[in-house]
């Protein structure tokens, strides 16, 4: 029996290839037979949120859409269950609250982009963001997304450290852990596959076939070292206001802080050593 991690895996493999890379559902149930049943309505979902970007739902179907997701919100809050969707697995959730906010429009997205882990919307976050990742095709993009997430967990890091809350710190530690290793992993991939160490000398402005290659090697060159430059300065900046924030933190957060912090170095530095 395949464990959870073994079938996240799967499912990963499955979306990609569906979403990226135009396969069908069937194709991807072939290669799992023994995990169809449970793989076909996941990809399922996940496809129609594909296809809901592309159209606009009417102005009464959006406020409806809206209200009925604002009220179970509402609904998981004042029962204190434990956290929203935790019950479901993790690709059900991404591909489930996709499709929710494709259809329930922008504002709950954006609502939700700055909350904290002590607000109703912040699963909402979570799960945009995965949604993100699954989306972004290119190697490189997933690497700057990852960085992009991981200065958002330190934010929140932050926050909670200022409130005292332990548990909380520990939570969104592992979740910049799970960030920074996807970013060490997705650089050195990209890395050997795409592009070089050094920038290439700019192409010729001049429109031909020719300058079209070395185009490419310049663009995937300096997107390189783009990453590598906001990597570095993240792994200055992130342990340096941890750092500060410890200082005044309750005792009883420091210890989840002090594991932050030592997460966020090491973390960066496997990063760096893959983009370099």
């Amino acid at each position: 029996m395949k464990t959870s991690k073994e079938f996240d895996d799967i499912l990963d493999e499955c979306l990609e290839r569906l979403l990226v890379k135009g396969e069908t559902i069937e194709q991807c149930l072939q290669s799992y037979p023994e995990q169809a049943a449970e793989l076909n309505p996941l990809l399922q979902t996940a496809l129609v949120a594909k296809k809901a970007s592309a159209i606009q739902p009417r102005a009464e179907f959006k406020a409806r859409a809206r209200y009925q997701f604002r009220s179970a919100l509402r609904e998981v809050a004042s029962k204190r269950i434990r956290p929203f969707f935790g019950w479901f697995p993790r690709w059900a959730t991404v591909a489930t609250m996709a499709l929710v906010l494709l259809l329930a429009g922008g504002g709950t997205v954006a609502a939700a982009g700055n909350s904290m882990p002590d607000n109703p919307l912040y699963p909402v976050k979570l799960a945009t963001e995965q949604a993100q990742l699954t989306l972004t095709p290119s190697q490189i993009g997933k690497a700057r997304l990852c960085a992009k997430l991981a200065d958002r967990r330190v934010a929140e890091i932050i926050y909670m450290a200022n409130k005292g809350d332990a548990q909380q710190i520990e939570l969104i530690t592992q979740r910049l852990d799970k960030r920074l290793v996807m970013l060490a992993s997705l650089a050195s991939a990209q890395k050997a596959g795409e592009a070089p160490k050094a920038l290439a000398p700019a192409p010729i402005p001049v429109p031909s076939e020719k300058a079209k290659g070395g185009k490419d090697v310049y663009v995937g060159a300096n997107n390189h070292a783009k990453l590598r430059m906001a990597v570095a300065c993240y792994a200055v900046e992130h342990p340096e206001k941890l750092r500060a924030v410890l200082e005044k933190a309750p005792e009883s957060a420091k210890p989840a802080l002090r594991r932050a912090i030592a997460v966020s170095v090491a973390g960066y530095k496997r990063a760096l050593e893959s983009l370099d």
